[in-house]
């Protein structure tokens, strides 16, 4: 397996937190392991039994209704995607790990057509009968391969096989790609291998109803009669105008757009004839282009409504072109939106001072979104703001007219923005007596898509994330601690050498993070890369060191200091490399059997009490080290937690 470089810099963000002066109290989750995995998802869904996904083989005419994969057409992503999101709400359900199954996924029997005929009238049962070999792949969020499955390599496969593609164990957008014919498989170009349309099903255990839906390929239904078919797909706030196009739908299928209530409304569509694009087009292009979005009105679940979709008709239905293609669902969503907020923080500050806890909210789903902020439990004796500047100039409004302050809208596939909730004690923090009064402000957020569509669906409330903000009065002549964390990638050992073309040595300043210009990281160099480049990818059995260097810095030591990094998706830790180095003193290699600090935690495994793990599912296992109280005086107020992971 090869991971890009972009896998591994989202690795260097994400993965690791610190706690000081803090304690977070673990949820227990009480799963029932057999309860959830008798919840699935499948598309297409049972509510659509005559539907068919089909890819087609490489060397058929684009005359057949797929435009992706045959031949003679433009198309440059020649392979069929389809799109499943998972929310850290989702995992938690699922008990921590989502089983992706392929059902029926060789070419062979009822839902495919052989050699071009027509539904399930040949079934292979000899290798003369040709049937072409196809092959199904489960990608990650960044790109890396979690499952493969290959049917029909030498003799035909058995018809209706269903099979484990791969396990989901984070939260994130993935890919299933679906290829047919020897063509892209084999090389081989023989018609007979590559003339197929492979019919098939994808099934998502662990969740009744996740987002599941088809990115880029065809559809065929085989009632023997003419239905009435709902396609849906997701629009984000912002949008201005829409391209929505179908392909080969002739036959006098009926088409129209639905906008979510109060937008645009119903719509005509033009219909696109054999072999081509709607919208006057050609075999390549053609469109029908919707301008005018309202920018709130119109975000949530759009409809394709096609009447007398007859049968045997393969056909394609497109929202967008391009990166901005969105996917499209057989079933009327019941909810949307996929977003990150992290982390919890403690800061002390003196009695009416204001200290600001910094938090990211990333939005990983396949639409621009907005995330609401609640912050609710502050103490009366506390005021807390949220600001998009640490200086506090600049207040969060409402900017989607809901009466609660948010982010404003978010780029999709990983745009984020970063606040801060400032907050102030009052002189009642610290009572006549000396009692300390803690703040513990929780910080609730939830997706505007989510709350849109849900609305549209009937379907409750949107489940929400939180984030915590510890704040405590400095007691007389204390100040403020501060813990800084910077993140590298400091060796990638191949075959026993460095891997060539990386300087690991050199020191390098990520514009996107302030925390590497800090003064005092000059008593300790953060060497290493940032990222791996995409023209030198590593590669299965390559070792990847990891670096965390620490710094503290603040008016007051860190007190209860704890890094977690979790393990990389696609990646198995080594034993015994957790080393630690704290200030001047030498590194070691840290082991409860030898010098404590520093453990490891298997996937899955139970973290401990008090971890500071952005994710305590654990999916890939953890590196927690916890280093005490870190002094904030120059010559021992630094060091590094280091670990090395080996490609699988």
């Amino acid at each position: 397996m090869q991971s890009s470089n972009s896998l591994l810099a989202r690795t260097m963000r994400r993965y690791f937190r610190i706690t000081s002066n803090l304690t977070i109290l673990a949820a227990a989750l009480a799963i029932n392991p057999q309860s959830a995995i008798a919840q699935v998802t499948t598309l297409p869904s049972p509510l659509n039994p005559a539907l068919t996904f089909q890819t087609t083989g490489r060397e058929r005419p684009p005359e057949v209704g797929d435009w992706y994969t045959t031949l003679n057409s433009a198309s440059t992503d020649r392979i069929h995607r389809f799109f499943i999101s998972v929310t850290p709400s989702d995992l938690a359900a699922a008990g921590g790990a989502i089983p992706v199954r392929i059902l029926d996924g060789e070419s062979n029997g009822t839902i495919d057509e052989i050699n071009a005929s027509l539904f399930g009238t040949v079934v292979c049962v000899a290798a003369g009968d040709n049937c072409d070999p196809s092959r199904f792949t489960l990608l990650a969020p960044g790109g890396g391969t979690l499952g493969t499955l290959t049917y029909n390599i030498g003799l035909p496969s058995a018809d209706g096989q269903n099979d484990l593609l791969g396990t989901i164990t984070a939260p994130g957008i993935y890919q299933v790609t679906s290829e047919a014919g020897a063509l892209p498989i084999s090389g081989d170009p023989t018609f007979a291998l590559n003339n197929d349309d492979n019919g098939f099903r994808i099934q998502v255990l662990g969740v009744a109803d996740l987002l599941v839906g088809q990115f880029q390929g065809n559809i065929q239904q085989n009632s023997g009669a003419s239905i009435n078919l709902r396609l849906f797909t997701l629009v984000g706030p912002g949008t201005g105008t829409l391209s929505f196009r179908n392909f080969d739908l002739d036959n006098g299928a009926a088409l129209s757009y639905i906008s979510p209530p109060g937008g645009l409304g119903t719509l005509p569509a033009t219909i696109s004839l054999n072999g081509v694009w709607n919208g006057g087009g050609n075999l390549d292009t053609g469109a029908d282009n919707i301008a005018g979005l309202n920018p709130l009105n119109d975000a949530g679940a759009w409809e394709f409504r096609v009447n007398a979709l007859t049968t045997d008709n393969q056909t394609l239905f497109e929202a967008n072109t391009g990166p901005a293609r969105l996917p499209l669902f057989d079933t009327p969503p019941t909810r949307a939106g996929n977003f990150t907020i992290t982390t919890d923080t403690t800061r002390e500050t003196p009695v009416g001072q204001r200290v600001c806890h910094p938090f990211r909210v990333t939005n990983n789903f396949f639409t621009t979104d907005i995330v609401n902020l609640v912050p609710s439990g502050t103490n009366p004796n506390y005021t807390a703001q949220f600001f998009r500047d640490e200086a506090g100039t600049l207040p969060l409004t409402d900017t989607d007219g809901d009466g609660q302050v948010d982010t404003g809208i978010l780029a999709a596939n990983g745009g984020f923005v970063d606040l801060f909730l400032c907050v102030t004690p009052a002189p009642g923090a610290i009572q006549p007596d000396g009692t300390i009064l803690t703040d513990t402000t929780t910080i609730t957020a939830t997706s505007f898509m989510d709350r849109k569509v849900r609305t549209q669906a009937g379907a409750g409330a949107p489940v929400p994330q939180s984030v915590v903000k510890t704040t405590r009065p400095s007691p007389a002549g204390a100040g403020t601690s501060d813990f800084k964390l910077v993140k590298r990638i400091t060796n990638v050992i191949r075959n026993g050498a460095p891997l060539a073309g990386v300087n690991f040595g050199a020191v390098i300043d990520d514009l996107t993070d302030p925390n590497d210009t800090a003064a005092g990281f000059a008593q300790i160099p953060l060497v290493g890369a940032t990222a791996i480049p995409i023209t030198t990818p590593v590669q299965s059995n390559d070792e990847v060191t990891y670096t965390v260097y620490f710094l503290s810095d603040g008016a007051s030591p860190a007190v209860d200091a704890k890094i977690c990094d979790l393990i990389p998706g696609g990646m198995s830790f080594i034993p015994e490399s957790l080393e630690l180095k704290i200030g001047s003193a030498a590194a070691f290699f840290a082991s409860p059997s030898t010098k404590p600090g520093g453990n490891f935690y298997a996937s899955l495994a139970p973290l401990p009490n008090n971890n500071s793990c952005t994710i305590q599912t654990n999916p890939n296992g953890a590196a927690i080290y916890e280093l005490g109280t870190v002094s904030n005086s120059a010559g021992s107020n630094f060091g590094f937690a280091r670990f090395r992971v080996r490609v699988n």
